[in-house]
């Protein structure tokens, strides 16, 4: 990718971009070969930054799938959702869905001094490792369960 392409890509961390994501909304589908290249799904766990509407910024340190071939991170949307309902009890678990966007991720170290020093907002996104790429995989003539 060329410096101009990068430009063309708005990027919110200050960090290098990381993992090509997918927030899979299918609950019994769970990838333990990927999607795309069909080779052996490993696990990572890893601090995601999850922006929450209207302005709450959340790290939190969830297992995802990874397949290292594809550089492929995947995170399970029920799984976030219950428990983003969960750490915020206030929100309507039929709208969260709605209300959350997860923007990336955060070294080990960075989450462990955001989480014991309280650091402002500006802080976190100075740690912020957007993501290369968001994807999206449908399911084609349905998937076997």
């Amino acid at each position: 990718m060329s410096k101009k392409d990068n430009k063309a890509i708005p990027r919110l961390g200050k960090q290098p971009p990381r993992y090509r994501f997918f927030l899979n909304p299918y609950q019994y589908s769970r990838f333990s070969t990927c999607p795309q290249c069909s080779n052996k799904m490993g696990q990572r766990k890893l601090p995601l930054f999850i922006h929450i509407h209207p302005n709450q910024p959340l790290v939190l340190n969830k297992t995802c799938r990874y397949c290292p071939h594809c550089d492929l991170l995947i995170a399970h949307k029920n799984d976030l959702e219950d428990l983003i309902t969960k750490i915020f009890p206030d929100l309507d678990p039929e709208t969260v869905s709605h209300q959350y966007l997860v923007v990336g991720t955060v070294d080990r170290a960075d989450w462990k001094r955001i989480d014991q020093n309280q650091l402002p907002v500006q802080a976190t996104i100075e740690a912020l490792h957007d993501f290369r790429e968001v994807v999206t995989f449908t399911p084609v003539g349905g998937w076997v369960i």
